[in-house]
């Protein structure tokens, strides 16, 4: 655990520290609290194995090997296929690169080939064609998810491979779509603790979605916010924000729902401003953005942020 901890502390793109520690001691509070009556060892072993697999994937770019060890003996079914995705994202060759994956993912491929969930993969002939684009092996990941191989995209994988992102996409436009794979981007970045709050401010006021097209929203608005801190400026089309009206009382607590956006934008204008302005820095400081391109950067990504949530239930 030590080694993979370590491993893991540098952020997704190298320039930083991830939310790694912070998880850690939550991580030991929790055990001390969870497995201090009944069965300890039972317990242990449990949360241990938890936190160990969670550490593996988020370490497996910085110590492979190592990585790919304790997945192995946690899940040998699963377990070629994280390694598919790191030798995917890492060799540069594409013959070379083709015929490394292409030998990992075969077995799988042919066990969810054919299955009723995997209409998304009805045009990919075998595991070489599997391996012949990124949307290509993006489908497969998410197919093989959804086949309960159990995966969680590496964040470092978007970094070094940034057509990957493809594997949040929502593919089955359904419940199915909640089964997709994840991925460990939002410790494996900075923490911003005012977008983050800005998210959960922007989500709270927004309608429930009774259909299950709510699950392909929702991803599509959790790769909005995946794009935001990998700096991906593809989750930027939307104009900059407009915050020039006139500005009611700030209300950070949790308002009633239907709140049209107009009225958010102007009853959040200090959390706005300040989620901006956390933005801003984090693009300067990690990707060297100057700092008035990275301003505007921000503001736009802010948008996006609203934006994105209020597109959850379908609204205008």
């Amino acid at each position: 655990m030590a080694m993979l901890f370590a491993a893991s502390r540098t952020d997704a793109s190298g320039r930083g520290l991830s939310q790694q520690q912070t998880l850690q001691r939550q991580w030991l509070n929790t055990r001390d609290k969870q497995c201090s009556n009944g069965d300890m060892h039972a317990c242990l072993v449990s949360t241990y194995d938890e936190r160990l697999n969670t550490l593996a994937i988020a370490a497996l770019f910085q110590t492979p090997d190592a990585a790919l060890a304790e997945l192995t003996r946690q899940n040998s079914r699963s377990a070629p296929l994280y390694e598919a995705i790191y030798r995917y994202a890492t060799i540069e060759n594409d013959a070379d690169r083709a015929a490394a994956v292409e030998k990992l993912i075969a077995p799988a491929f042919e066990v969810i080939h054919g299955k009723p969930w995997a209409t998304p993969l009805s045009d990919v002939k075998d595991a070489h064609d599997v391996v012949s684009s990124d949307k290509n092996f993006s489908t497969f990941l998410n197919v093989a998810s959804v086949s309960d191989y159990a995966l969680t995209m590496p964040c470092s994988a978007f970094v070094r491979r940034p057509g990957l992102i493809d594997a949040l996409d929502s593919v089955y436009a359904g419940a199915v779509d909640g089964r997709l794979i994840r991925s460990d981007c939002e410790v494996m970045t900075s923490h911003l603790q005012k977008v983050d709050q800005l998210t959960r401010s922007a989500v709270a006021v927004q309608p429930n979605c009774p259909g299950t097209i709510r699950f392909s929203l929702g991803r599509d608005f959790d790769k909005t916010l995946r794009l935001i801190r990998l700096h991906r400026t593809e989750a930027w089309e939307a104009q900059a924000l407009n915050t020039s009206s006139s500005a009611q009382n700030e209300n950070n607590g949790e308002p009633g729902k239907d709140v049209d956006r107009p009225s958010f934008i102007a009853g959040h204008q200090v959390l706005i401003r300040d989620a901006g302005h956390e933005l801003a820095t984090y693009y300067s400081s990690h990707f060297g953005v100057p700092p008035a391109l990275a301003k505007e950067q921000a503001l736009r990504a802010v948008n996006a942020i609203i934006s994105g949530a209020y597109n959850l239930c379908e609204r205008g």
